[in-house]
């Protein structure tokens, strides 16, 4: 029985993996695209998934509403490029023991010229995430941008640096540039534009920093990284002969028994 029971457990494991492989495997795709028209399909199909023995149904629904049930793996219908579609699908299918049910949504949204679903287009990549700028210890002010991190290979970096102390601001440009205005005992405030080119889109990177130099590590750093004084508390103890209860409040008679402050220390009177 023992066994039965055991081999009944794994089989509805086996089913129940079954079912979550391939829900999770249910895709939407476009196989007609135009800007008034599309047509979309389903990959959940007896030929994809041999497992699968028979489709119950397909309910294909597009912004909340029912589009129609029954056994065709697409839908078509016509579009409106200002209009995003939330697709979702229903389907039920059987394998040789149970039938179960996939629900499948995603977006169809109009994209640089063509229809696309929300899931396959690629998340955008921020250069500005990955790029930083750095200085040296020199005479003078040096100033460079550090694109060690960045992920991709753009077509052309172009940078403009300001670096006002003073009340006056210089303007720079490149790479690297070089301020020779600036002494160490300035407080400067550093801003960069960077423009980044790459498959004919541009995206710009701005910053603004306050910036001191320290003179314990001879670097520059940020204004609210370094301390400008440390001071020790202190407290100014009196020694008045005046008695306190332990809450704080002075007292005159101290009756037997009780715990008294005097002079910053405790006492009990005994007697």
């Amino acid at each position: 029985m023992k066994k039965i029971f055991l081999v009944l457990l794994v089989l509805l494991g086996l089913q129940t993996q079954a079912q979550i492989n391939i829900c999770d495997s249910s895709e939407i795709t476009i196989t007609v695209n135009t800007n008034g028209y599309v047509e979309l399909e389903t990959n959940l199909t007896t030929t994809n998934f041999p497992q699968i023995t028979s489709i119950q149904s397909y309910t294909w629904g597009k912004n909340g509403c029912l589009m129609g049930t029954d056994s065709s793996v697409s839908i078509n219908f016509n579009t409106d490029t200002n209009v995003l579609y939330s697709i979702n699908l229903v389907t039920i299918y059987c394998d040789l023991n149970l039938c179960y049910t996939c629900v499948t949504s995603d977006t169809l949204v109009w994209n640089n010229g063509s229809w696309m679903m929300m899931s396959r287009i690629q998340q955008p990549y921020f250069c500005c995430d990955s790029i930083t700028y750095w200085t040296d210890q020199g005479q003078g002010f040096n100033i460079g941008l550090d694109t060690s991190n960045i992920v991709h290979n753009p077509d052309s970096i172009d940078v403009w640096w300001s670096v006002c102390t003073n009340g006056l601001c210089y303007a720079g440009d490149g790479m690297y540039d070089y301020f020779p205005q600036v002494t160490t005992s300035d407080t400067l405030k550093v801003t960069y534009d960077v423009y980044i080119y790459e498959n004919g889109v541009v995206e710009v990177c701005s910053i603004e920093d306050w910036l001191i130099f320290n003179q314990n590590s001879f670097s520059w750093v940020l204004l609210n990284m370094l301390p400008t004084s440390i001071n020790e508390i202190t407290f100014n103890r009196v020694n008045d002969n005046k008695m306190y209860d332990l809450m704080g409040r002075e007292i005159v008679d101290v009756p037997l028994g009780t715990i008294y402050i005097k002079n910053n220390k405790k006492y009990i009177r005994v007697k």
